[in-house]
């Protein structure tokens, strides 16, 4: 049997290019060993050009055989809540809007398609970090089980949310650097998002006015500006974006939208627009605390979370599990802001304030990405944008269940809260969101 496989990595040992090559599945290759084929993917470099054709089109989703693993899923959606959680409390120091926004799905591909290239301590700590260890294991290791898991669980978001999530990845190098063979391999495989560019980093200003262009070409003008302070010593950037354009599931029975007080960190006001909502919702009324779930469009439902005072915000988001209160449902009278907001971090920054310098700092070691040691992300910028539209087709008289005579709950949100929103198939986590200050 053993002279069957080494027929197999020795075929996958040819040239890339090599005509009459039998096709070899990455996933016979899986082992808790390394393989002589990923030792010699790693010694092999390849030249990255301007334009990769690393990433991959959506075609190669349907052509993919491996089958989903419920207990691995789980494990990666329990994971990504866990992180979200530290990631998202870490990030209020960093948002200077007022308006503080995560997408913890995002920022987890993007974070594991860049430990690709991580090696030895960083490789371990990225791998323990994500949950890619196979424990049944021991040494190093490549994760590809999970990570293929994550690969499906990604698409089968995006495709449950097709019309309503748009994102974009872009892994850029310094040009004329030299990629190792592996993590480019590994990048089509298991982040075909992700697309690998060059800009020459010896002209800042001209490497952020070509990456800064790429992105808003991209994503139709959305994102601007979403790279900046390179300098020439600059090597990597990792740039990206998610998009999300939410609509309440249910129309609206008694619709406005006008300028309103809002009282920003519960004191000082502001007028800014808010719209009203009538219908039929689940909510829960706390001395501490109102939450009401708000249905949307698709599989997307929103937990929304007002403190009755403003300094209670990061006490009762560390500590609320709004998924195990139990809600009622009721006729709601709901004023609230609309939600317009976008929000930019850089992940460096971030896991610099987590503590943890050696997964992107300047002592990560990337060196399979490159055999240069000295080679880290310069930046990891994430942009997020949310908004949810109201339904602009009106109520006839016949659809409105109010009068003077019918009793309501009225909720107004016009101060400081957070919200999550969930996909309601995989009780995934999507979104959170935290607004302290609007303008």
């Amino acid at each position: 049997m053993r002279w069957i496989f080494s027929l197999l990595w020795v075929g996958a040992l040819l040239e890339w290019g090599t005509t009459n090559r039998p096709y070899i599945h990455p996933f016979q290759l899986f082992t808790c060993n390394r393989t002589e084929f990923q030792e010699e993917m790693d010694r092999n470099n390849s030249f990255l050009p301007e334009q990769s054709p690393v990433n991959m089109s959506e075609e190669w989703w349907e052509n993919e055989l491996w089958k989903v693993s419920p207990t691995k899923m789980f494990t990666l959606i329990s994971l990504q809540m866990s992180l979200a959680k530290i990631w998202f409390a870490k990030l209020g120091s960093l948002e200077e809007s007022g308006v503080t926004l995560l997408s913890p799905v995002h920022l987890y591909e993007s974070l594991a398609a860049l430990s690709l290239g991580a090696g030895g301590a960083t490789a371990k700590s990225f791998r323990e970090h994500l949950g890619l260890m196979d424990y049944r294991c021991v040494g190093d290791r490549h994760s590809w089980v999970m990570r293929w898991q994550g690969r499906l669980l990604h698409h089968d978001i995006l495709t449950r949310q097709e019309g309503s999530v748009s994102t974009g990845a872009w892994l850029i190098f310094r040009k004329g650097l030299q990629l190792r063979r592996a993590f480019s391999w590994e990048l089509r495989w298991f982040y075909p998002q992700v697309q690998l560019r060059a800009a020459d980093c010896n002209q800042p200003r001209v490497a952020e006015e070509t990456i800064n262009s790429l992105v808003l070409n991209a994503t139709g003008g959305r994102v601007s500006n979403l790279v900046t302070g390179l300098s020439p010593s600059t090597n990597l950037v990792l740039a990206s974006y998610i998009h999300f354009t939410g609509k309440w599931q249910s129309r609206s029975q008694c619709q406005g939208s006008e300028l309103q007080d809002f009282f920003n960190d519960g004191e000082d006001k502001v007028q800014v627009p808010m719209m009203t909502w009538c219908g039929k919702l689940r909510y829960y009324i706390d001395p501490e605390y109102t939450l009401i779930k708000l249905p949307m469009n698709g599989t997307v439902y929103m937990m929304l979370v007002q403190p009755v005072q403003s300094n209670l915000l990061q006490k009762i988001e560390s500590t609320l599990d709004v998924n195990d209160i139990m809600l009622k449902t009721g006729l709601v009278r709901l004023t609230l802001p609309r939600f317009k907001w976008d929000s930019t971090y850089d992940a460096k920054e971030l896991y610099r304030r987590m503590k943890l310098p050696d997964m992107l700092g300047g002592q990560a070691n990337f060196s399979r990405l490159n055999n240069v040691q000295e080679l880290t992300p310069d930046q990891v910028k994430q942009r997020v944008i949310f908004e949810v539209l109201e339904d602009e087709e009106k109520p006839t008289s016949a659809d409105v269940p109010f009068s003077n005579t019918t009793f309501t709950t009225e909720i107004r949100i016009d101060k400081p809260f957070f919200f999550q929103v969930y996909d309601k198939i995989l009780s995934q986590l999507l979104f959170l969101g935290r607004v302290k200050k609007l303008h």
